[in-house]
């Protein structure tokens, strides 16, 4: 009887520790996910704006946030645009998973790029990324 007791407490810790491994596995894959889209988002947007002879705007949302950008690198033009969590080159989706607070601001002489990936994670283990990475440039030369 007590050994019948003590495999049903073992048994119930033991699938505990498993439910509990799996969800916050789960979690931290997720999380990880939402730093890779961050990255890869800045990466290539990062490359093309730092080597840009010139930068203009469009597709305006409010005074200074804008959802286009459109970078001249090497004689070559390219439209960045972050619109309903995708980020798009020339038309093309490069990286989705992005919320709706990722944008380009334009403010004086200084491009702000802001991304902050979809909050992917809720429940027990709600392990996102709170606050958007923000990234300034200088567009003094870039006219």
């Amino acid at each position: 009887m007590v050994a019948l007791l003590l495999i049903g407490i073992i048994s119930v810790i033991i699938t505990e520790l498993l439910v509990f491994n799996a969800a916050s596995t789960t979690a931290y894959s997720r999380f990880g996910r939402q730093q890779f889209t961050v990255h890869d988002a800045f990466t290539r947007l990062n490359r093309d704006i730092e080597e840009a002879a010139k930068i203009s705007f469009s597709n305006q949302v409010s005074a200074y946030d804008y959802k286009t950008i459109i970078v001249n690198v090497n004689g070559e033009s390219r439209e960045w645009t972050i619109d309903s969590g995708v980020l798009y080159v020339d038309s093309k989706a490069v990286v989705e998973g992005l919320s709706e607070e990722s944008r380009f601001v334009k403010q004086d002489d200084c491009l702000t790029v802001v991304l902050k990936p979809e909050q992917t994670n809720e429940g027990r283990f709600r392990l996102n990324i709170s606050k958007p990475v923000v990234t300034q440039y200088s567009l003094i030369y870039k006219k």
